[in-house]
């Protein structure tokens, strides 16, 4: 149920994060190849999900080519995969194994899924020779070390608040799920009203997010001015887009841009999507894509023209202080071999989308060392050349979601905040309230919540 975008992305573009590991060829019979897997696969699954990838150099990202087995699909059968979790496993969970292709070799996935609510332990000791590789009771975490790199170890002293919230927060979707069955008719600006809380947030955080999209839009314009695009490549700033403004509050005033900083995004992006919200540029293999520090923050430009994919235009800002913009061509411009660009815009990709930078957001504050109990996030959000689009989920045919509707107004904008110590599973609620006014604009059309809880919580367990 892994979304094939995402696999192939890892494949064709791997680098290793928080939630994502990479592993020369192993064998998964012998006891070095079942250590690796056992250890990376649970440091994942305590992460609340991610990948294992199999047949990379995790320090150059090229593929292993001398040490490829020729029975790869057999080694790397679920069924043995899965045998191996299993007998060590102190809370068995269910792995999956996607495979992609590059440069004509199949690699494969090992995917550990979310949803972890006790931290999984090894239940009993693996010898190799007359070493101990893994003893009864080990707990394993993807942490990031002092540098900022993301590494594969045993729970520390200082990993077990983090470990101990992953857990807490998917227990918590439990009882969420449960209150909200009870408390299905109250919108969360009553519920607000009824525990005696302000039902309006705060305007200077969203004026701050509103004047970074601002900001970040005539950076935009500027940087696009540098480029020497091509006639199709010019084409693409004709069509829609959308803009993201995050700030962080308090603000970090003293911070400058460094390539540790860098590493944490790169380490800490969920990667919930094949192409994902901020991206880790430094990866493009085309230099002018690359970031580049300007104005106190790093800033990067991709445009790129796809024949298979998705085209592409993102433009980000990413400043250490605790500001973050992105604007970004509308998906539903993208791929004008499915649909025309200009004329639609699909609900349940923005709902996806919407979510992701959210659940982006909180990742990013957290790696960078913003205390959750003390600090807010407030996300704007703004949607360009919407008039005369239609709403339809051309992207997801086969869900039953209310279409038609014609936007008059070209633009809409909105905003919400909330502590960074929210957990993830209480998002639906404010991606609700970030996309009513967009899709209000399409004559009153409302989405269910009950339908964005559903595909927010598909994303974040990475099962779409």
């Amino acid at each position: 149920m892994i979304e094939q975008s995402v696999i192939d992305a890892l494949i064709g573009n791997p680098s290793e994060s928080l939630n994502v590991e990479l592993k020369r060829w192993i064998d998964p019979s012998q006891p070095a190849g079942i250590e690796k897997i056992v250890k990376g696969v649970f440091a994942l699954r305590n992460r609340n999900g991610g990948f294992f990838v199999v047949g990379f150099d995790d320090k150059s990202l090229a593929p292993d080519v001398a040490n490829e087995p020729p029975n790869a699909k057999d080694l790397f059968h679920v069924d043995v995969i899965q045998g191996i979790i299993s007998k060590y496993a102190s809370d068995p969970f269910e792995i999956a194994i996607a495979w992609s292709e590059r440069d004509g070799r199949q690699h494969p996935i090992i995917v550990a899924p979310s949803g972890v609510k006790v931290p999984v332990a090894a239940k009993r000791d693996l010898k190799d020779a007359s070493r101990t590789a893994i003893r009864v009771g080990a707990i394993f975490f993807r942490s990031l070390a002092s540098n900022g790199t993301p590494s594969t170890t045993e729970a520390r002293p200082s990993d077990w608040a983090e470990i101990v919230e992953i857990c807490f927060d998917n227990r918590e979707a439990d009882v969420g799920r449960f209150i909200r069955r009870h408390l299905s008719g109250m919108d969360a600006s009553s519920l607000l009203k009824f525990l005696g809380q302000p039902t309006q947030p705060p305007p200077t955080l969203c004026d701050r997010a509103l004047k970074l999209i601002d900001n970040g839009e005539a950076r935009f314009q500027e940087a696009i001015k540098t480029r020497n695009l091509s006639a199709e490549e010019k084409q693409l700033l004709d069509q829609g887009f959308w803009s993201i403004g995050l700030v962080i509050d308090p603000v970090k005033a003293e911070a400058i841009p460094s390539q540790e900083f860098m590493e944490r995004l790169g380490s800490s992006n969920p990667r919930y999507t094949g192409w994902p919200v901020w991206l880790d540029a430094r990866l493009m293999s085309n230099a002018e894509n690359r970031p580049k520090v300007i104005k106190d923050a790093f800033e990067y430009l991709i445009v790129s023209i796809s024949d298979g994919f998705s085209n592409h235009i993102d433009f980000a800002r990413l400043n250490p202080k605790g500001e973050f913009f992105l604007h970004r061509l509308l998906q539903d411009d993208g791929v004008p071999s499915r649909v025309t660009p200009g004329k639609v815009i699909d609900p349940i990709l923005m709902i996806l989308r919407v979510a992701e930078a959210m659940a982006v957001g909180i990742a990013f504050a957290k790696a960078l060392g913003w205390r959750p109990d003390q600090t807010t996030l407030g996300f704007a959000f703004r949607w360009h050349k919407l008039k005369d689009r239609q709403l339809s989920a051309w992207a997801n045919p086969f869900y039953d979601i209310m279409e038609g509707g014609t936007a008059h107004d070209d633009q809409v904008e909105s905003c919400v905040q909330f502590s960074l110590d929210t957990p993830l599973s209480a998002l639906p609620q404010f991606v609700d309230d970030a996309t009513k006014r967009l899709f209000a604009a399409f004559e009153g059309a409302t989405i269910p919540r009950r339908t964005i809880e559903d595909f927010v919580r598909r994303l974040l367990e990475r099962k779409l």
